[in-house]
């Protein structure tokens, strides 16, 4: 009896198989076969939270599929609220983002690409330009994407007095991106992570020095900056009133204008670099 049985399921899934067709990416069941040694398993070198993260994320891409939903990672609210604590919040989207869009480039790619190399997403519906011609080059996105996780750990390193070094930060040494983009992840890295470390600690502020207060309207500047920098981190509205240090300066009365004034052109500068503004080589 137990040996009909076995046959009977066995010949079921035969015949159930070809039902997908040829060309199409089956959804994966409960566990996306990871641990299998196929495309969707984790990569070796993540940590526990980082393939969790991995693996919800690849699910996520999954239910876009399904729906015939445009990929985009920020959609979900997985990958902008992560169900972790905060302190994990970093690993988890970089985890989150890696399986996403590895999933993108799998489910949404070309059937003939060979086995194990997941081709590069396709193209977006918006490019970010280069410069003020509004050349578009290949891979802008995701070069953008890596301004501002540049600008992110940069401020991060400022904030824990670490060696200012790009290459010294997990998300520059291991993207979250498909393999085909990580140069250009890694190059808007590498031009965030110096900007940000220029414009909060530098000194060559021109204009802003002259004239009384401008030492405070220094200081302003360089807090608005970082302020603009915490709240797309934490995808807070991007508003100078909102920050307490805006608000309430932490300066002498007569000096509190001048550090509001400084502050908001710090803010609205790091703001609009970060939400795409066109940027220089």
């Amino acid at each position: 009896m137990y040996f009909k049985r076995a046959v009977v399921i066995a010949f079921s899934g035969l015949l159930i198989a070809p039902a997908w067709g040829a060309g199409y990416a089956a959804p994966l069941q409960a566990g996306y076969g990871q641990d299998r040694g196929g495309w969707d398993t984790p990569p070796s070198e993540f940590r526990e939270i980082e393939r969790q993260g991995f693996r919800d994320g690849i699910g996520s891409a999954h239910r876009d599929f399904d729906k015939q939903r445009r990929p985009d990672v920020d959609r979900h609210d997985e990958f902008r609220n992560p169900p972790v604590t905060r302190d994990q919040w970093e690993p988890y989207r970089r985890g989150f983002k890696r399986g996403y869009e590895l999933a993108v480039s799998h489910l949404w790619g070309s059937p003939q690409a060979p086995e194990n190399v997941a081709p590069p997403p396709p193209p977006p519906p918006h490019q970010f330009r280069d410069d003020d011609r509004g050349a578009p080059r290949p891979g802008d996105e995701i070069r953008q994407r890596g301004f501002q996780d540049g600008m992110l750990g940069a401020l991060k390193d400022l904030i824990n007095s670490r060696r200012p070094d790009p290459e010294n930060r997990d998300e520059f040494r291991n993207p979250g991106v498909p393999y085909p983009m990580q140069e250009p992840y890694r190059d808007g890295f590498r031009r965030g992570y110096h900007v940000a470390i220029d414009e909060i600690s530098g000194s060559d502020f021109r204009d802003m020095a002259r004239g009384p207060g401008g030492e405070i309207r220094q200081r302003g500047y360089r807090d608005g900056f970082a302020g603009a920098i915490k709240d797309f981190g934490n995808n807070r509205q991007p508003d100078p009133n909102n920050r307490d240090e805006y608000r309430s300066p932490n300066v002498p009365y007569p000096a509190q204008d001048a550090y509001r004034d400084g502050f908001r052109r710090g803010y609205q500068r790091a703001t609009a670099q970060l939400q795409g503004a066109p940027w220089r080589h």
